[in-house]
This record gives C-alpha cells, sequence and structure tokens, in this order.
C-alpha cells in the first residue's frame, strides 16, 4: 500500500538514482546532438582561415559544474570558455567553433556575416528529442510498465 501524506494523498518518493540516470542521459543525448552539430556544419575552408577552422570543431557537456563528456575533431584538448557559465543543479551543453568562427558566422562591421553553424543547428533541433530519447535506451532508462513486457527499447506492440 501506498504511503500517505498529511493530507490523505498517497505521497510521491522519489528515486534519486534514477533522477540522476535520467539527468545523465539528457546530457549524453544534448551532447550527442551538438557533436552531431558541429560535424555537420559547411565550415569554411579558405583563407585566411584555413585548416584550422575546419578542425576547430568542439563540444562540451557538463552536469552541474561536472564535465561529463568532451569531443573534439582535432582531438586535442578543449576547455570550457572563460564566458560560459555553469550552474550547480543544471545541464550545460557547449559545441560550436574558435574564437575567428565567429566573425565568419556573425560578421563584422566591414565583412558581411556567412553563417554555416545556425543553418546545422536549425536543421537538427527539431530531431533534439530523438537524440535524448537514444541515450536513454542506451543508459537502459525504461518505464515500469515497458519492462515488465520485456519492451527495452520502447518498439511497444506493433498497431493494429
Amino acid at each position: 500500500m501506498a504511503a500517505r501524506g498529511a493530507s490523505g494523498a498517497a505521497r510521491i518518493v522519489l528515486n534519486r538514482a534514477a533522477f540522476d540516470e535520467l539527468t545523465l542521459a539528457e546530457a549524453d543525448g544534448l551532447f550527442a546532438l551538438a557533436k552531431s552539430i558541429v560535424d555537420g556544419a559547411d565550415v569554411p575552408d579558405a583563407e585566411p582561415y584555413g585548416v584550422g577552422l575546419v578542425q576547430g570543431g568542439a563540444a562540451l557537456a557538463f552536469v552541474g559544474r561536472k564535465r561529463v563528456d568532451v569531443y573534439s575533431k582535432a582531438g586535442d584538448p578543449v576547455k570550457k570558455p572563460r564566458a560560459a557559465k555553469l550552474s550547480s543543479t543544471g545541464i550545460t551543453v557547449i559545441g560550436g567553433y574558435g574564437f575567428p568562427a565567429r566573425f565568419k558566422e556573425t560578421g563584422t562591421v566591414k565583412m558581411a556575416p556567412e553563417p554555416f553553424l545556425t543553418p546545422e543547428l536549425m536543421a537538427q533541433v527539431p530531431d533534439a528529442g530523438a537524440f535524448v530519447r537514444q541515450a536513454a535506451i542506451k543508459r537502459g532508462i525504461v518505464s515500469a510498465g515497458r519492462r515488465a513486457r520485456g519492451d527495452v527499447f520502447g518498439g511497444g506492440r506493433p498497431k493494429a
């Protein structure tokens, strides 16, 4: 029987370990989205930008103030940008390219913007839920009902 609170309503007991797994699955999914955006961007490869900009893509994921994942196209170590503010409880995912890319992306007083990251971002954001869902499946997070049916991957029964 469920525990009852002072008002007589069933008390909800939170499973903190499951919350942690859900948070990590969400961070994993959003990190995979950021990585996909960085990899899919049509990066300009012309002077003065050259190969450095093309290889400069990276993504970082933080849960609270702890880094949980990092990716660099060139395999170089990646540091958190100084301007990025991390909360003690939230999820922060950062993806993009280094310093000279911002001038190409947003333009300057003497140069018109030539966005290459924003179009990829706008194309992939509608599919963000699929990235998080895939991360949850990978971590084995399913509802109790699905677990009882053996429906671990969310396929369910075929519709008639």
